[in-house]
């Protein structure tokens, strides 16, 4: 019985309430856990692949408006070579041509017609085979520290060659610039035809590619992200945050520092230091146009997914970065909304779980409250009956040993009452006849069976006291079943009143 106790508390750690409640928890929440793992495992890499492409596909759009901005601006300067005053003003010297004048005129009205072609063009200058400068609109341009250009870049336009050069940046005007070189050879004029008479450069501020390109792609890959232009030396030209501007990602090369320095490329910010982006640094010599890895740039500490893609008009390098969080910030986030609303719907299915099996199992509880005083009641009711079957035994015993008695008693007062009958009246027929040794032995035995019979009848009172005391016990015995059947009757009710309620819990 102990174990069979032990055994049924165990089962009934958990109400029913809370296990119908629990069972409606796990068949709302286990399809949106479902859901979560297909996003973890199927949507979420899908969706890192197309922040992927939708990087990559931003870098070739940015880089194509690099190439088709600096193609047109070259075509600017191509146009201008070609015009016939430029070529003849260039052709000829102060000294043996008398239209010098008008030929300077006219190369200025090409200049200006330069300056028209784009709002960024700065300055349109004329310089002749040998490097010197004779006409510039507007007046006053610039040098670059000591001169105009480099060796290297006369020798590159006197190969023929239309080129753009590095960045200059003015820190008193806040301004980035380029210089387009295109060279201008002898094509209209007949003597000198194909001779090489000297080159145009046009000087252009960067405000396009700035303001309109790179600054535009900040957060557009989520928050975090940034983009950045890099020439062939590594230094960042362009960028989205002006504070990592003319800043390297990787080491210059000999000879690269100092000539920056001459020039003094970038202003106050020529001197360049590091510290230096190793892992993006590495990618740069990729022969591919454009790949895709993951980097950890400025020695931060979180992970960054690059998309680089070289440009073929300039030698740069478009860099977009995107942290690689908020690449997967929309599958994470569908994963948050998701695991709320499985939270959501766990509570309100709990909640209406609860109820729902409290519901349920009213009907089973008061069942079970019925069975359970049906069973004190049958308990009863077999305790009062054992009481009873045993008192009843008892009575029977007792009756039947009662009534040998008072049959014994009965039938010795009966022979004693004979007896005394018969003595006295032998006495009086012989009254007379018999002595008196005789008379008084007559008398004794009258005494003596006087004295059986009153024995006899204190024996018989005895007995039937005992047989009073026995039907006594036999009604106490009567009621008692009475109650029992009374009992039984109850239990029998409140059984069928729990037959039914059963029914209506399982609808039959």
């Amino acid at each position: 019985m102990a174990q069979r106790n032990k055994q049924a508390h165990k089962r009934t750690w958990f109400s029913l309430p809370q296990r119908i409640s629990f069972g409606y928890v796990l068949a709302a929440v286990i399809p949106l856990l479902l859901v979560i793992a297909f996003i973890w495992t199927q949507t979420r890499p899908t969706l890192i692949t197309q922040a992927n492409g939708s990087m990559t596909n931003d870098a070739q759009t940015r880089v194509q408006l690099i190439d088709t901005y600096f193609r047109e601006r070259k075509l600017d300067a191509l146009a201008l070579t070609q015009v016939p005053s430029v070529q003849t003003f260039l052709a000829v010297t102060p000294a043996d041509d008398p239209f010098y004048r008008n030929d300077l005129l006219h190369a200025t009205y090409a200049l200006q017609a330069g300056l028209a072609r784009n709002a960024d063009y700065e300055y349109w200058s004329l310089f002749r085979a040998n490097g010197d400068l004779i006409q510039s609109y507007p007046a006053g341009v610039p040098k670059h520290g000591n001169s105009y250009f480099t060796p290297d870049q006369l020798q590159m336009v006197k190969a023929g060659k239309t080129f753009v050069s590095p960045v200059f940046y003015s820190s008193d005007k806040k301004e980035a610039t380029v210089d387009i070189y295109a060279p201008i050879d002898a094509q209209t004029l007949t003597k000198t035809r194909g001779k090489f008479l000297g080159f145009m450069r046009a000087t252009l501020r960067l405000n396009y590619v700035w303001n309109e390109i790179v600054k535009k792609d900040a957060n557009v890959h989520g928050p975090g992200s940034y983009a950045f232009i890099v020439d062939d030396n590594g230094i960042r030209v362009a960028d989205t945050d002006a504070r990592r501007l003319f800043t390297s990602i990787k080491p210059l090369q000999d000879g690269v520092q100092q000539t920056i320095l001459d020039q003094q490329r970038y202003g106050d910010k020529s001197q360049i230091n590091g510290p230096y982006d190793t892992d993006l640094s590495k990618h740069l010599n990729n022969t591919q146009q454009t790949d895709d890895f993951i980097a950890r740039p400025d020695g931060g500490q979180e992970d960054f997914q690059v998309v680089r893609h070289a440009t073929s008009e300039v030698p740069w390098q478009y860099l977009v970065l995107s942290p690689v969080n908020s690449v997967t910030d929309i599958a994470n986030q569908q994963t948050l909304d998701i695991l709320g609303l499985a939270f959501l719907a766990a509570l309100l299915v709990a909640i209406a779980g609860y109820f729902a099996g409290k519901g349920i199992t009213g009907p089973v509880m008061r069942a079970v409250d019925r069975l359970r005083g049906n069973s004190q009641s049958l308990n009863t009711l077999a305790q009062s009956q054992q009481d009873a079957a045993g008192e009843q035994i008892w009575v029977v015993d007792s009756s039947q040993v009662g009534l040998q008695s008072v049959q014994y008693y009965t039938d010795a007062a009966k022979a004693a009452s004979e007896k005394l009958a018969n003595t006295s009246q032998g006495l009086k027929q012989q009254w007379g006849h018999v002595s008196q040794r005789q008379a008084e032995q007559a008398l004794d035995e009258i005494i003596s069976s006087s004295k059986y019979l009153t024995n006899a009848l204190e024996y018989q009172y005895s007995s039937n006291q005992k047989l009073a005391t026995a039907l006594k016990v036999a009604t106490q015995v009567t009621e008692q079943l009475h109650v029992g059947a009374t009992s039984a009757t109850e239990a029998a009710e409140q059984l069928e009143q729990v037959v039914q309620e059963l029914r209506s819990v399982v609808g039959r």
